[in-house]
């Protein structure tokens, strides 16, 4: 990948992050055709809507132009190439032409009489739809667009349509966002009237954690960071765009690889998994893109790798940050050619599926380091979801630890949870993270008993060693006096090394961010 178009991938990164920000529709609009024009180097540009008309007739109409001094929009309607824009719509494929190359276009009025020299034209496509046109042109410069322009540029266009729908939905979802807020808030009610009716009825001081949990299919947790996450979920789904998700070990980001799938468009499609630090180069090239029979001892028969398994599904890659710096570039030829080369063969094999990594590494930190390819890291930090540690959503921990009772016990009983264990479990940093509640859930259902208190909880809980560092100085301290005070000597042990602190925190450099924005410590 030349430098142009490692550019062209962190322009559109950059532009697609600015319009995920933007939920105004009117200012949306406007934005999306500079972007565009800002993308390609375009001189002019338009912006056309597609809709529905009736007899089922599409219609077109230009929502905004750009490069006209003093000329109303309706008069921009006009210089507009209603070949070019129906050529776009019928084939569902971004053009590339010139007035003088293209007997198609060379005699239509809007392109002779604006002597156009070059044009640019891309779909903008939601799950399947066109809804709409990206039409750039320029004037003086017959080769200002060529066919290596298309993909960055249509890429953004499909990004753009998400945004605008995104944008057009806003409204009606506030809605449902208030009627959740005010479900979620009396489950709260009614949870702290059950456990102060519980304190009253036993003497031992237990509550009953009987939580209706906020879910979003697999994943459980109502708090405002995972609200937040589910959102995003939603939003990855409606894209078929390479999506990265980062987030330290244990905080189950399968699982929100799952649910994008499944809220997909080919959500019946196959989703496969492979986890690229769990297995060797050669047998990781063997599971991702195939083999071909006598290539090595043992391929007694072709074998179709993951990428062509998947069909149109999703491939998520797990660990993909630890991949060897060989697999890395093998990786990054797949993206962007689209094809594999099963080990042993000589034919490449076209893929289509959408790939979904994920990594509790901070991979551009990696990349500045030379240890992970910037350009596969552009390549898969397209559409970018984060999933938020078990310490940094302890409202969430009550839930969960009463859907994995439940699960461990076989839902044949309920589970009582003293407060003071309660408070230990909500305490804890939980360094394993969901993995780790869930290990000591299975623990606690194997004991016999359906009261639980403190003395049952492991050592490492009741001790708060998830908390305690440097000797237990931080001992009857709030979790986020704890928190602040361990970024704070991380900062000051490293010299101020960002990197460095974050390597002795044993968290993504991405977290340690995070911390010191929430804790003011920039």
């Amino acid at each position: 990948m030349n430098e142009r178009e490692v550019e062209w991938l962190r322009r559109l990164r950059d532009l697609s992050h600015l319009l995920a920000t933007q939920r105004d529709v009117q200012t949306l609009i406007p934005m999306i055709l500079d972007a565009a024009i800002e993308l390609a180097d375009a001189e002019r540009g338009f912006l056309v809507r597609v809709t529905e008309g009736p007899g089922g007739k599409t219609k077109i109409k230009v929502d905004v132009a750009r490069g006209f001094a003093k000329e109303s929009l309706a008069g921009a309607q006009g210089k507009v190439s209603r070949t070019v824009v129906e050529r776009v719509l019928e084939e569902q494929r971004g053009v590339v032409t010139t007035s003088e190359a293209d007997a198609d276009i060379r005699e239509v009025s809007s392109v002779q009489a604006r002597r156009v020299l070059s044009i640019l034209s891309v779909p903008m496509i939601l799950r399947g739809k066109t809804v709409g046109v990206l039409y750039l042109d320029h004037r003086f410069d017959p080769e200002a667009f060529t066919l290596a322009d298309l993909p960055v540029v249509q890429a953004f266009a499909d990004q753009a349509a998400l945004a605008l729908e995104t944008a057009e939905l806003d409204d009606a979802r506030s809605s449902s966002e208030a009627r959740l807020n005010k479900t979620l808030e009396e489950l709260e009610e009614l949870k702290q009237q059950a456990a102060a009716a519980t304190q009253a009825e036993q003497a031992d001081d237990l509550i009953l954690p009987e939580h209706a949990p906020a879910r979003f299919g697999a994943l459980i947790g109502g708090s405002k960071n995972m609200q937040q996450l589910y959102g995003e979920i939603e939003r990855a789904a409606r894209s078929n765009a390479p999506v990265l998700i980062t987030g330290e070990s244990g905080t189950g980001k399968e699982l929100v690889a799952k649910e994008i799938h499944t809220r997909g468009v080919d959500y019946r499609a196959p989703f496969l998994s492979e986890n690229c630090a769990a297995i060797s180069d050669g047998l990781l090239e063997s599971e991702l893109f195939g083999h071909r029979r006598g290539s090595f001892t043992g391929a007694t028969q072709d074998h179709d790798g993951l990428f062509v398994m998947a069909g149109k599904g999703t491939l998520f890659l797990d660990e993909v940050g630890d991949m060897s710096g060989v697999m890395q570039s093998k990786l990054l030829r797949v993206l962007q050619e689209g094809q594999v080369r099963p080990v042993g063969g000589d034919q490449p094999v076209s893929v289509h599926c959408r790939v979904v990594a994920a990594t509790h590494r901070d991979l551009r930190a990696m990349a500045e380091q030379g240890e992970f390819r910037l350009d596969l890291y552009y390549r898969l930090d397209v559409l970018r979801l984060h999933v938020p540690p078990l310490r940094e959503r302890p409202e969430d921990i009550p839930p969960l630890l009463s859907h994995f009772l439940q699960a461990a016990s076989g839902g044949r009983r309920k589970f009582d949870v003293s407060r003071k264990a309660m408070e230990l479990l909500s305490g804890y940093s939980w360094p394993g993270n969901v993995r780790e509640l869930e290990n000591e859930a299975r623990r606690l259902a194997t004991l016999g008993t359906y009261r639980l208190s403190a003395r049952h909880l492991s050592e490492e809980i009741r001790e708060g060693r998830g908390l305690a560092r440097a000797g237990g100085t931080y001992s009857g301290k709030t979790l986020a006096e704890v928190e602040k005070e361990m970024v704070i000597q991380a900062m000051e042990e490293s010299g101020g090394n960002k990197a460095r602190a974050a390597r002795a925190l044993g968290i993504p450099k991405t977290t340690l961010y995070h911390l010191l924005d929430r804790y003011k410590l920039r």
